[in-house]
């Protein structure tokens, strides 16, 4: 195209061009120093650009195996309360039938009834996961019977996420990962990395007697917290991604497989920025984690109780699948100079972290 319309064929400025431009405009200053920022530990800078080490490292995101969801797939994945089973299956249902691609079911009582909770939902045609808090003490192993008796060993998919996983967790479900972390948000990105890291590896750790240690590190996975710094959150999930393939690595593992990464935006409630600020927040929020790899993402509703808020909640994934048309390119974000710099710093800070906290 270039040989034909040499009129597009702009010249490329070099490094020491844009440099010596920049110093102009800044009379004198020098711009690596005047127009970097700090963003915690992290260092961005004013201009990235290709260099041998970031090109030698693979960031790219493959193709999505299901066709259904496009080549960049995740699961729109909106949170129910069980207080009530009947009432809660009722609302997922109602969720299946308006967007949703899975259910993230939060207990909050043990003993939870799954016959009733999981009534007419077919889970060949969803995920069904859940989020156990700390103050909830639930049997999942009751699941895992309810799968088994109604014959879904083989379709059911989703996960389980503890603050600390059971011992009474693992589980055969072919499609399942049953260790689930939750993960908390941190001032620093690395810590929150690191403490991913060490809160899976221990689990690992705790569980190797009861079989091959590559069976559980198949059913780990992660609940992350994404906030609004747009290309810190993106780069934070990549660089969980790719050190969670370091760890498996560290185990031995030769069948190595991508990690289960769950997304959830927080509910945001700023008076300045009403009415709907919520909705401006967690769509940036979905963008970040969309781009950054999830594979299943939670936006919460202003409020729980509004149904158009909950609408509009759970629309922002279906209008960027749908109609942003991001689920169509494996990897928008891919070749980014400016985001491989920050996932191989993040990884980098994380690892080293990580390394002294397990031989501490």
């Amino acid at each position: 195209m270039l040989k034909n319309n040499p009129e597009f064929a702009f010249p490329i400025p070099s490094f020491e061009e844009w440099l010596d431009i920049a110093r102009q405009e800044l009379e004198g200053a020098d711009p690596l120093k005047k127009l970097s920022l700090e963003k915690g530990t992290l260092i961005v800078k004013p201009y990235y650009q290709s260099s041998r080490d970031n090109s030698q490292l693979e960031f790219t995101l493959k193709p999505a195996t299901n066709p259904y969801y496009g080549a960049r797939a995740w699961l729109n994945s909106p949170r129910v309360l069980i207080l009530d089973e009947k009432q809660a299956n009722e609302l997922a249902l109602h969720f299946l039938n308006t967007g949703a691609d899975g259910i993230l079911f939060e207990p909050l009582h043990a003993n939870v009834q799954f016959d009733r909770l999981l009534h007419h939902i077919k889970p060949e045609y969803c995920s069904l996961s859940f989020l156990i808090r700390k103050h909830v003490a639930i049997n999942t192993t009751d699941f895992f019977t309810w799968a088994a008796n109604s014959k879904f060993n083989e379709s059911v998919s989703g996960c389980i996420f503890y603050e600390a996983p059971q011992e009474n967790a693992i589980q055969t479900l072919k499609k399942y990962s049953s260790l689930g972390i939750i993960v908390h948000p941190e001032k620093n990105i690395e810590d929150e990395i690191t403490n991913a890291l060490q809160k899976s590896v221990d689990v690992i750790e705790s569980m190797t007697k009861q079989g091959h240690v590559e069976s559980f590190i198949e059913q780990v996975a992660f609940y992350v917290s994404v906030g609004s710094d747009f290309f810190l959150e993106i780069a934070k999930l990549r660089a969980l991604r790719n050190l969670w393939y370091q760890v498996q690595g560290a185990y031995g593992v030769t069948n190595i497989k991508p990690v289960h990464i769950h997304a959830t935006s927080s509910v945001w409630n700023e008076e300045e920025f009403q009415p709907h600020g919520n909705m401006i927040k967690s769509t940036l929020c979905a963008l970040s984690a969309i781009l950054g790899g999830c594979d299943s993402l939670t936006i919460e509703p202003e409020d729980q109780n509004n149904e158009m808020m909950s609408r509009i909640a759970r629309n922002v994934s279906s209008i960027l699948r749908e109609e942003s048309y991001l689920s169509k390119v494996a990897d928008p974000v891919a070749g980014s100079y400016y985001l491989d710099s920050l996932v191989v710093e993040i990884s980098e800070k994380a690892w080293q972290k990580f390394q002294t906290k397990m031989n501490g």
